[in-house]
């Protein structure tokens, strides 16, 4: 009876289940946080991009498309980025539309066998932005 009464290794055993499950919790916001920030990314370099191109005089799918490229260099989290434009502009009140898209590493796909729901290797991000073209 004396050995179902002690309790002295039970901190360990609690320690021992619990610091799996806590890390693999930590690493998924970390994981989700990293997700949400490309999509930022890509939100703002789509946005720039356009807006760029928008006021440029001449040409405004390549200020359009540079600027873009620039701008989703910069934030540095996006892999793989692309930018592509879906309507040049050209004549004012005419419509540009820049995509900017990429992916973002997934930490958790070794446990992709454990968890059928995940993704695979990464997550792709991408976002459009549309302005008139402007011009005086």
């Amino acid at each position: 009876m004396r050995f179902w009464k002690d309790q002295s290794g039970m901190e360990m055993l609690e320690a021992a289940i619990t610091t799996p499950i806590a890390i693999l919790v930590m690493l998924a916001i970390v994981n989700l946080g990293m997700v949400v920030y490309a999509q930022q990314a890509v939100q703002a370099a789509a946005r720039h991009g356009a807006r760029m191109g928008s006021v440029a005089q001449q040409c405004p799918a390549c200020y359009a498309s540079s600027a873009a490229q620039s701008a989703i260099s910069d934030a540095g989290i996006v892999q793989n980025a692309s930018v592509s434009v879906l309507a040049p502009g050209g004549s004012a009140g005419s419509i540009l539309k820049i995509q900017v898209s990429g992916t973002v590493p997934n930490f958790l796909a070794p446990l992709t066998g454990l968890f059928p729901g995940l993704p695979g290797d990464t997550f792709k991000v991408q976002a459009d932005s549309t302005f008139r073209q402007e011009g005086w």
